[in-house]
């Protein structure tokens, strides 16, 4: 049990679901890289919201093809950040994929 000023420190982990249906791919590329670079651990709130800071970024300059055109995911869509939650729109503020950090529960 950690400690920190007499409370019990919570562990954290980040979750993602997909909205929109079909997924479209490149959803499922932003997820490949969510699900390798995030296995499932507990992390310290800050922690978290690094990790949160990395996704964000990524999905800010995540670059994918289209009719044999490249594009950027946070030029054609909306990227909207809370303090723990993140969520990619469509130009039509269709939600597709949302990220966020979930308090993970104890086994009593």
């Amino acid at each position: 049990m950690n400690l920190m000023d007499g409370r019990k420190m919570g562990k954290y982990r980040i979750e993602r679901k997909f909205i929109k249906k079909p997924i479209p791919k490149y959803a499922l590329e932003v997820s490949g890289y969510y699900h390798n670079r995030f296995p499932i651990k507990s992390l310290t709130k800050e922690e978290a919201k690094e990790e949160m800071d990395i996704i964000e970024r990524y999905l800010n300059n995540f670059v994918y093809i289209v009719r044999n055109s490249k594009n950027i995911l946070g030029v054609t869509h909306k990227i909207e950040r809370t303090d723990n939650r993140i969520t990619v729109y469509t130009l039509y503020d269709t939600p597709i994929i949302t990220f966020w950090i979930e308090e993970e529960k104890e086994d009593e």
